[in-house]
């Protein structure tokens, strides 16, 4: 599981790695500024029972963790199982970034990497984690589709996922819209089902798995600055609340890594892509829409990635909605999360989803968010442990798949500060 990084360069190019699909919310981690102090503060109170006896003046940690998004969240629960003491930093808050406005969705099945992380985190979360404690998967069945000139690659996801230990099917044109009434995908299209897929409220699931993580200090409303390296290893991170020592970092802060890993002299070559999310409220049976008859969501409709398209869909919470997600051409957008999208981006998803999923033509919009994803080279995410400076992990790049990978991605990056510390 361990290959050579070729993704990125600097001084510390050359670390031992592992790689890793969509995901409203607030802005992602580290883009406005904290407070100051001399010495490291402990939240502001708001995530006060991640840990109830955190010292206000914590300034030492065997491990700081940098982003609160689900990947930090996730390494930092397993850390904490091994008897680490791990500060996590993130001025928004768990999830405040991307990962509060992930559409959670959860399946076995990822050909885009040579690992079986998403069928890992699937197995997962179907758990309810390590101690059964997470929000339970909304297991609805997760779809994802192939164009009429891909059904080898189908095909093959199907017997990748059995691999796995999970149940999965391929399903032509034909008997997908026998199963599902109200898709409509092509003729020649094929289909991927897996029983057990779904989705989760990720917000909810990030902060389960920081109440997990008992002994986990979490600083909100801090910014970290800088790492700090001498003689080419970590030695600490210097944020806006002053200096944490500490002999090992997992950078985990989505595109935001490449300013803080470029501190210790790595180049993490992350660009970010526009994605937007629309909440679409499909008008009921007699045409009615939601002044006249009701939203209707009718029959099974299972979570749906299109691999055509990038486009995907699922059941909004209250079952009346669907909250549907298309990634843009549009790359280098800024790093923020905000509620609400432009009527040109409303039309945009509206004519990708509505080719699958016919409903959505004239459905309301009810809600939506702008966001974005953080894009690593090959599109594939990874998990590399820096040999300059030692002591530096960095797990960056998840082209919006970060969610399902989270638990096993956070149990390696985990296992690969253990190994620095020892």
């Amino acid at each position: 599981m361990t290959t050579p990084d070729g993704a990125a360069g600097g001084r510390g190019a050359g670390g031992t790695a592992a790689g890793g699909t969509p995901s409203g919310g607030s802005p992602p981690d580290g883009t406005s500024s904290g407070g100051r102090g001399a010495g490291v503060r402990a939240s502001d109170g708001r995530h006060a029972d991640a840990r109830a006896d955190a010292r206000a003046d914590a300034t030492v940690a065997d491990v700081a963790v940098i982003g609160g998004g689900i990947i930090g969240l996730a390494t930092a629960e397993r850390l904490s199982a091994h008897g680490l003491s791990v500060v996590v930093i993130d001025e928004r808050g768990p999830a405040g970034g991307v990962t509060g406005a992930s559409g959670g969705l959860v399946r076995a099945l990822d050909l885009s990497a040579a690992h079986s992380w998403a069928a890992e985190g699937l197995d997962r979360y179907l758990r309810r984690g390590h101690h059964g404690r997470w929000p339970a998967v909304r297991e609805t069945g997760g779809l994802t589709l192939f164009g009429a000139d891909d059904s080898a690659r189908a095909a093959e996801g199907v017997e990748r996922v059995r691999a796995t230990g999970h149940t999965a099917e391929l399903l032509d044109a034909r008997q997908i819209a026998r199963a599902f009434p109200g898709l409509t995908p092509p003729e020649g299209f094929t289909g991927v089902y897996e029983p057990r897929a779904g989705w989760l409220p990720a917000r909810e699931t990030a902060e389960a798995m920081l109440r997990d993580a008992g002994s986990v200090t979490f600083l909100g409303g801090v910014r970290a600055l800088e790492i700090v390296t001498a003689r080419a290893r970590v030695t600490g991170v210097r944020t806006t609340a002053g200096l944490l020592t500490t002999p090992a970092v997992l950078l985990a802060a989505g595109v935001h890594s490449t300013e803080l890993a470029r501190t210790a002299g790595v180049e993490l070559p992350l660009r970010t892509r526009s994605v937007s999310f629309c909440v679409f409220a499909p008008r009921g049976r007699e045409g009615g829409g939601p002044e006249g008859g009701g939203p209707d969501v009718p029959g099974p409709l299972p979570t749906v990635l299109d691999t055509t398209t990038g486009g995907w869909l699922r059941r909004w919470d209250d079952g009346t909605a669907v909250l549907a997600g298309v990634p843009s051409p549009v790359l280098d957008v800024l790093p923020t999360v905000t509620r609400g999208v432009s009527a040109a981006e409303e039309e945009r998803v509206r004519a990708v989803a509505r080719h699958r999923y016919p409903r959505l033509a004239d459905a309301a919009l009810v809600d939506g968010v702008t966001a974005h994803d953080a894009l690593a080279p090959g599109d594939v995410g990874t998990v590399t442990a820096w040999p300059d400076p030692y002591g530096l992990v960095t797990a960056t790049g998840w082209n919006g798949g970060g969610f399902k990978q989270a638990p096993a991605s956070g149990r390696y990056a985990a296992e690969l500060v253990r190994e620095v510390l020892a």
